[in-house]
């Protein structure tokens, strides 16, 4: 194993570090230069016996909160190379039991901001990041996949103590942010691959480049997936050349505070890489200060709408979620129709009914309805209500706590319905009583069916007041299923493309390849055909067609990660 002068500094700056309370100058900022100095492209990366060592370093707390009265982990910013607090701070309490405050963190304002970006700025202004290399940041992206491979155990046990999940939903956030330092860092050369155009005229040259670093870029990731999502963006932005702020979802504060120091562990340059913890107001400079290039979001349409407000003509990224439905076509024996009704009541249910792929709604003939409903509602009773960290890992049907909307909301959605024609299929609703319900927001699975297009109910939504929901294209983050009955595929494809207009996934289950044919043709976004709504497992680009509500932009597949934080240059060369 090679001698790394700069390891050993920076393990010495550890043990002050942690007795600080890992608070002040990050060890690995303090050394940053003499390894970037060091790196050739023989440098080996960090071994399992160097990653170890910094474990105290990595992992800021010296165990996870995860019964009343636990310390809640310090999840700082990191601003200028320093970690620090902010002169507010807010405890976060645990979805699955408010009894447990799982964080304490920053409540930052502009000054925390201004900091952050005039740091960041001052960097970009430099042009000091031309200096840099794809080579240098691959081998970052490198180490940090091998961090994050190395700590597998401990960051599932972060995913599932922060937002409760089932060990197999734990396991898809944590490999699609593995897979993504994976895939970008490996794609890396080809997917950012300029282009020479073909002489046109003697003595010209032309050429294409669409990855210049766009700037200084903010990144807002959502609680819903805590670590796939924030390691897809925060990778893209860094192995452009982007540096950036990265804003988590205060619910993963835990997850975003270990997640920048692995990084920073892996080599990253402290110029191109901060983090901001707050809420709302206090850093919405984030989003308008006109040093930000790119704002990237991955979260409601609301807050895409207002953040775009703030910011005028200039970029918003978007990718939000989605009202998505599948349509099963006529055909499929009883036996058939049994497996189509377990894989989407998982596309329901699964994940609690947080997935921005969540199934909406079914449509389909009277014939296949009356058949499919009742094995979705058999199905349904597969799955039991709890909190998904107390039960065994082999564990998978759980209908974990709402950590979007008050579980009022779900039974008022339900009775509004009903009064409108809507036909409660399945009762569900607000569960009260016990230790566990009264601790969170327990909602029991709802079935809705005989839906049109134009059914409208109006409910106290979250105890902020009226609001207006279509049950077929208002985004339930809650476990309600909408069914309607639609006497043709094109009826249904009509419904998709005009009148729903969050266009993220729709999975379509049939036989016919006319009929798969002309689904190619029509609908945006994520086609599944023959699966469910939820299923992104594989590196595949994934995200709304860019015109709908559910998102302007594709993330996963290399060039479109990319292409977020990036300026596009044409050029012509004249030979003079």
């Amino acid at each position: 194993m090679e001698t790394k002068d700069w390891l050993v500094r920076a393990n010495q700056q550890i043990d002050t570090f942690v007795r600080a309370g890992g608070l002040g100058k990050d060890p690995f900022a303090q050394v940053f230069e003499a390894r970037r100095k060091a790196f050739s492209l023989f440098s080996q990366q960090l071994h399992d016996a160097e990653i170890e060592k910094m474990r105290r370093y990595i992992f800021n707390y010296d165990r996870l909160p995860t019964k009343p009265g636990d310390t809640p982990a310090k999840t700082p910013n990191l601003i200028a190379g320093e970690w620090v607090m902010a002169a507010k701070n807010e405890k976060m309490l645990n979805p699955g039991d408010r009894r447990i405050a799982l964080a304490e963190m920053p409540d930052s304002g502009p000054e925390e901001v201004d900091r952050a970006l005039t740091y960041a700025f001052e960097y970009w202004k430099s042009l000091k990041w031309t200096d840099d290399t794809l080579a240098y940041r691959k081998q970052v992206v490198k180490n940090f996949s091998r961090i994050l491979n190395y700590y597998y155990e401990e960051c599932l046990t972060e995913i599932r103590v922060q937002i409760p999940k089932t060990r197999l939903e734990a396991d898809k956030d944590f490999w699609e942010g593995k897979r993504a330092a994976d895939h970008l860092e490996g794609s890396a050369e080809r997917a950012m691959l300029g282009e020479i155009v073909p002489t046109m005229i003697e003595g010209h040259t032309y050429w294409k480049n669409k990855n210049l670093p766009a700037g200084v870029s903010a990144i807002f990731t959502p609680m819903n997936f805590i670590y796939g999502i924030p390691c897809i963006q925060f990778i893209g932005a860094y192995l452009v050349g982007a540096p950036f702020v990265l804003k988590g979802h205060p619910l993963s504060a835990i997850a975003t505070t270990t997640m920048m120091r692995m990084l920073m562990a892996a080599g990253a340059d402290p110029r191109m890489v901060q983090k901001i913890e707050g809420f709302g107001k206090g850093i919405e400079s984030l989003v308008h200060d006109h040093r930000v290039a790119i704002v990237s979001v991955t979260g409601s349409d609301a807050t895409a709408a207002r953040m775009q407000s703030l910011r005028g003509v200039r970029p918003v990224r978007f990718e939000g979620g989605g009202c998505n439905w599948s349509y099963i076509d006529d055909g499929y024996s009883d036996e058939e129709l049994q497996k189509i009704a377990i894989r989407l009541t998982y596309s329901k249910l699964g994940f609690s009914s947080h997935k921005c792929t969540t199934l909406h709604g079914i449509a389909a003939s009277s014939a296949v309805l009356s058949k499919i409903l009742p094995m979705i509602n058999r199905e349904m009773d597969e799955w039991k209500l709890g909190n998904p960290t107390a039960v065994p890992a082999e564990v998978t049907k759980i209908v974990g706590p709402c950590m979007v909307h008050k579980a009022q909301t779900a039974t008022d959605i339900q009775e509004a319905a009903e009064k409108i024609g809507a036909k409660v299929y399945r009762k569900g609703g607000r569960v009260t009583g016990g230790e566990y319900a009264e601790n969170a927001e327990v909602i029991a699975p709802i079935i809705l069916s005989n839906a049109t297009p134009d059914m409208t109910v109006k409910v106290n939504w979250d105890g902020r007041g009226e609001k207006e929901v279509n049950l077929m294209t208002t985004e339930f983050f809650m476990p309600i299923l909408v069914t309607s009955e639609m006497k043709s595929f094109s009826d249904f494809m009509n419904f998709c493309v005009n009148i729903n207009h969050h266009d993220l996934a729709v999975s379509i289950w049939s036989r016919s390849d006319v009929l798969l044919s002309k689904a190619r043709k029509v609908l945006g976004g994520m086609v599944k055909e023959n699966d469910g709504t939820d299923s992104a497992l594989e590196w595949e680009e994934f995200g709304a067609s860019g015109v709908g509500t559910s998102g302007n932009m594709g993330v996963g597949d290399p060039e479109a990660t990319f292409a977020i934080y990036s300026r596009r240059q044409k050029g012509r060369h004249v030979v003079f």
